[in-house]
């Protein structure tokens, strides 16, 4: 019975539980061949008002059981559908889940920590730009500083402030003209964050260069190179699974039939694409990828190379993707938890650790599971120092820009 108590204490029955097959045999469709024991379980249960369970009391011929159950049914179905199946405690779909296993799916993005919170815009001197003062400068300094730049407009924009007598940028610009720009107003505008990313595009150019790597610009990938000429090259590594391990990443394939080289060389590529992927988030894409030479130095003719990367990529599956990724993060983050990118008057931080998320499927069978677990880099002293150092120089730079204004005539 379900019932309201009123304000003045009275009690208003508002619906009756009534038995489809009464509980006694002498009782309403009492003689229906249902056991006793079995007349109070749910299937023989109606909720009714009092005025419908009278009714259909008194009339037993024309209320039989059949009909009941098929109101009862019926009345059920439409509630599950109203409700989106609200009534189970657990629903089918979960019930189906309940069976998936939960697993982590890690993607080729690493998650910029930190970009410059400044450009600088200025205009270069007239010696500068006739002598070509500015291209001759230097990209990296000691002790380990990479100094991108770009000109636009007959303007000079870096990452470092040239007011600063010890940037290579002071003595090529007209010091009254330096205005510094937050970052942030450059990347929303369709135009300036493409220059934007054309300066984060020259940092890694530079970063990549110190790291041996050499730019191939007409595909927009950095690849290895052999130290000798005509010799192989391997790099140590953090594998997936293991703390080191050996990677070819300049080699001349062999063919298993026979055991001679083939007539090819293949060097280890990656294309690195930063995307500004949320309001004040960016993201570098890595995606590996195979040059081929005939050499190790002479590239191969364009028709003759695409049949080759085809077949070297069409062997390697998700878990292979995997390795080629984990070996470009460990390399160029030196087993580290980020990349520091050092720019003089600010710096870039990118974590090594891939970007992923949790997936609920019904997974792969147990003899074709692989596993991942240098997930991350562990953290040290060291590499705990060398964040701060550069979060303490930024901010120290930003304490000596306080009160200057963004530039407004960009």
């Amino acid at each position: 019975m379900l019932t309201v108590q009123e304000s003045d204490d009275s009690t208003v029955i508002l619906s009756n539980v009534a038995h489809i097959v009464a509980q006694r045999e002498d009782g309403p469709r009492g003689k229906f061949a249902l056991p006793l024991n079995r007349r109070d379980e749910e299937g023989n249960l109606m909720l009714l008002c009092p005025e419908h369970h009278k009714i259909i009391d008194n009339k037993p011929q024309l209320y039989t059981v059949e009909r009941l159950r098929g109101m009862k049914e019926d009345h059920e179905k439409l509630v599950q559908t109203a409700l989106g199946n609200a009534i189970d405690k657990t629903t089918k779909r979960d019930q189906f889940f309940d069976k998936y296993a939960i697993e982590s799916v890690y993607s080729s993005l690493l998650e910029v920590i930190k970009t410059p919170v400044y450009i600088y815009q200025s205009t270069p001197t007239k010696d500068a730009i006739a002598n070509y003062a500015i291209e001759q400068l230097p990209l990296f300094t000691q002790p380990d500083i990479h100094l991108p730049y770009i000109l636009k407009e007959d303007r000079l924009y870096t990452f470092q402030d040239p007011r600063n007598a010890d940037s290579p940028f002071h003595t090529v610009v007209e010091l009254n003209s330096v205005r510094q720009i937050a970052s942030r107003k450059w990347w929303d505008d369709p135009v300036k964050s493409r220059w934007f990313v054309e300066l984060l595009n020259i940092t890694l150019q530079i970063f990549t260069s110190q790291k041996g790597l050499v730019y191939d610009p007409d595909h927009y990938r950095y690849y290895f190179v052999p130290d000798q000429p005509g010799q192989p090259k391997d790099i140590e590594y953090k594998p997936l699974n293991q703390n080191v391990a050996k990677k070819h990443v300049v080699w001349q394939p062999i063919t298993k039939k026979t055991g001679l080289p083939k007539s090819y060389w293949l060097h280890r590529s990656i294309s690195l694409r930063s995307y500004y992927v949320s309001s004040g988030r960016w993201c570098l894409a890595l995606r590996p990828e195979f040059r081929v030479t005939k050499d190790g130095n002479l590239p191969l003719d364009s028709e003759k190379i695409g049949a080759k990367v085809t077949r070297k990529k069409s062997k390697m599956f998700n878990y292979d993707l995997l390795g080629e990724i984990n070996f470009w993060r460990s390399f160029l983050g030196n087993n580290e938890p980020r990349i520091v990118i050092d720019l003089g008057s600010s710096s870039l931080v990118i974590s090594t650790t891939l970007l992923s998320g949790d997936i609920n499927w019904p997974g792969i069978p147990e003899k074709y599971a692989r596993t991942f677990t240098n997930v991350e880099y562990a953290e040290d002293l060291f590499t705990w120092a060398k964040l701060q150092n550069v979060l303490e120089n930024e901010e120290l730079f930003d304490d000596l820009d306080e009160g200057a204004e963004d530039d407004i005539d960009e």
